[in-house]
């Protein structure tokens, strides 16, 4: 009779530890399920912005004496016309955009032949996890495509910011910088260090300057604003 109870007993926390295993699995699906189905919505909606955006600067007007700022969240949540007070800066920014983003509306960018292209691109790649080297590759692409299509225009290159997200490295940001000041010389272009006037002693994005440890906020932009200043309104050569 003990035998016969023992192996009840047994049976019973088996069949209740294989339930709770399967309710903790099916949980794990159902999760799995919603997070793709948010990743998919986030998909959607920037591929759907980006669409938009490209569709939008495609119409506009071109004008004389142009001064583009192209890339993406970063660049385009500023209104770098006002912050500047130069109504010939156009922003050309687009959430969530990639190096090889720039390049796919890249004739818009460069039909004008604008007087002036300041770039900051490449933070996005390194977060869909591209190497340094694939970036800096792309990057060099981009460079030689814009001298191909207006060699006239005066190209800055800005470096990347520093961050404080999880999932992004700054040892590979400052990789990518040092690379980008190569680029720069290369080419012979201005490189403009704006990672050394946002991080920390360890360095991360000073929070001061950033509200999620990426973007810039209202003070960021501010710093970024006197940083380029005399670059944006210096008379070409």
């Amino acid at each position: 009779m003990k035998k016969t109870l023992s192996i009840s007993i047994v049976l019973n926390i088996l069949l209740l530890a294989f339930i709770a295993y399967s309710s903790y699995q099916n949980k794990m699906d159902v999760d799995k399920i919603k997070q793709k189905a948010r990743l998919t919505t986030l998909r959607e909606i920037f591929t759907n912005y980006h669409k938009a955006k490209k569709s939008i600067f495609e119409v506009m007007p071109n004008d004389s004496n142009e001064i583009i700022f192209v890339g993406n969240s970063i660049t385009d949540y500023c209104d770098w016309n006002e912050l500047l007070g130069n109504a010939n800066i156009k922003n050309r920014g687009i959430s969530a955009d990639v190096i090889s983003g720039v390049v796919d509306r890249l004739d818009e960018i460069t039909e004008s032949k604008p007087k002036k292209i300041f770039l900051m691109i490449g933070i996005n790649d390194l977060q869909r996890k591209r190497s340094v080297n694939q970036i800096l590759a792309d990057y060099e692409n981009l460079i030689l495509l814009i001298k191909e299509k207006t060699p006239q225009t005066n190209l800055y290159i800005q470096s990347l910011l520093p961050t404080k997200r999880d999932n992004l490295s700054n040892s590979d940001v400052m990789e990518i910088n040092t690379g980008l000041i190569l680029l720069s010389q290369k080419f012979n272009l201005i490189y403009i260090n704006l990672f050394d006037l946002f991080k920390t002693e360890n360095n991360q994005m000073n929070m001061d300057y950033s509200f999620e440890g990426l973007h810039p906020n209202g003070k960021g932009y501010l710093v970024w604003k006197t940083a380029i200043d005399n670059y944006v309104n210096e008379p070409l050569k």
